[in-house]
């Protein structure tokens, strides 16, 4: 397993503007209202929450993968490079998805499944042309749309499953800070808050364009499904946050 990531405290602990007030976006004031709300894994929960709760059909890269936060770094990182490389790819042996060994991820929802939701062994590689092709389009919208905008990136749990290696990573201040500012470099035009969700709770940061914060889903409902979650404690935790959502309009999700 990959050594988890160097975190540094990027521009001293005194700069980052840690705040005990700032409890959820609804104490950040004017970083609330945004024109795209981005999932950055780690799965398919938090890309079905965002769906249900702002009416957003527009998809993006992380939506479906189960991304530890090591894969998510070397993504954005290194801008997507070498995804869906047939020599990087292996099939669980349970065959219920389908591991890219080079990033550690999960293309979980990517390939075709039989009626017992069992991967193809024999049909992933032909497959290949037409999901690059997919996720190509993704990746070019990813970095397009979010330019000169007020983007919501969301960071829900560490991505650590048992078909992954696991990701030692420590879910700390530190590391969403680094994480904030390879965001920051990737859109240095746009208006940028993070907020990190099912994670080891921390105080509120306020930064020059945005905040990062840090939020507990509940999942003591009845409704609560693995993988899934719950519909009413997303919400919740959304209504708590007083997120606006101003970027009505916005279709083609290519799911």
């Amino acid at each position: 397993m990959k050594r988890p990531l160097n975190i540094f405290e990027s521009e001293g602990m005194a700069n980052h503007g840690y705040d005990s007030t700032l409890r959820s976006l609804r104490d950040c004031s004017s970083h609330n209202k945004f024109d795209r709300i981005i999932s950055l894994g780690c799965n398919c929960e938090l890309a079905l929450s965002i769906r249900d709760y702002f009416g957003i059909e527009r998809a993006y890269p992380f939506d479906w993968w189960i991304t530890p936060f090591q894969a998510l770094w070397k993504l954005l990182e290194g801008r997507f490079h070498d995804l869906f490389n047939i020599n990087n790819l292996e099939v669980s042996s349970d065959l219920l998805t389908v591991r890219d060994k080079y990033y550690n991820l999960l293309y979980h929802h990517d390939f075709k499944k039989t009626e017992d939701e069992k991967i193809i062994p024999e049909l992933i590689e032909q497959q290949i042309p037409l999901v690059k092709q997919k996720y190509d389009m993704l990746i070019h919208r990813f970095f397009n749309d979010l330019q000169n905008k007020r983007v919501l990136f969301i960071r829900n749990r560490d991505g650590n499953i048992p078909h992954l290696d696991r990701d030692a990573t420590p879910m700390d201040e530190n590391t969403f800070v680094q994480l904030y500012d390879l965001l920051e470099k990737l859109f240095p035009e746009s208006a940028i808050s993070l907020l990190i969700t099912n994670c080891p709770i921390f105080p509120g940061i306020r930064r020059k364009n945005g905040c990062i914060v840090w939020d507990e889903v509940g999942h003591h409902y009845d409704d609560y499904e693995f993988f899934i979650g719950s519909r009413r404690g997303w919400q919740e935790m959304f209504s708590r946050n007083n997120i606006f959502y101003e970027g009505a309009g916005i279709t083609n999700s290519v799911k």
